[in-house]
């Protein structure tokens, strides 16, 4: 590759990142193409010469994002072997999100952005077929979908700072989900009694 391809390549990587910096810090709305050359520390130029819009600028950042995040949580589930490794996984990539106030911030952003967008939706609708894939190596599709859903709802409780639900909680919750039969009702009224 060319020394120049790869400099393009390099700037392109820091404006993607600055991007999502500054819509961590500032929110989507934020987002100015000042901000984001200031927070790559490149010229403002570099903003239009490398992407169309701010609008391109960020709906790539938010696709990269989701990349990235998408990678932090399949090496967990890839080692999975059982529907145990499964739960615990899970529990994994909902610490790792818990304990990333900047990723958080962004997944947030991610889905309002979805709300407004049929092409940040996709973004969020591929994260989901791609984390419901990776249940599915140990379990039927409907009860991976059953087991993403409670998951997801997991984490962003966790997210939010609410920490009601004990782990062993989670794991039952999670546990129930993976389990072809519905619900117990000890299992819905064991948030009184942990």
């Amino acid at each position: 590759m060319a020394r120049s391809a790869k400099r393009s390549e390099g700037t392109r990587a820091a404006l993607l990142e600055a991007a999502l910096k500054v819509a961590a810090a500032y929110g989507v709305k934020g987002v100015t193409h000042r901000r984001i050359a200031a927070a790559a520390g490149i010229s403002l130029g570099s903003t239009s010469y490398h992407f169309a819009s701010l609008d391109d600028l960020l709906l790539e950042a938010f696709r990269y994002f989701a990349e990235r995040e998408t990678a932090k949580y399949n090496r967990l589930f890839d080692a999975a072997q059982d529907l145990e490794d499964l739960i615990e996984a899970a529990l994994a990539v909902a610490q790792v999100q818990h304990s990333d106030a900047t990723g958080a911030t962004l997944l947030y952003e991610l889905y309002a952005q979805g709300m407004r967008d049929p092409r940040y939706r996709s973004i969020i609708q591929q994260w989901s077929r791609t984390a419901t894939a990776r249940v599915e190596k140990l379990c039927p599709h409907e009860v991976a979908v059953r087991f993403e859903v409670i998951w997801e709802g997991l984490t962003y409780q966790r997210l939010l700072g609410d920490s009601s639900l004990s782990d062993r909680q989670a794991r039952d919750f999670l546990r129930s989900a993976l389990n072809p039969d519905p619900v117990p009702a000890k299992a819905l009224h064991s948030l009184d009694g942990a």
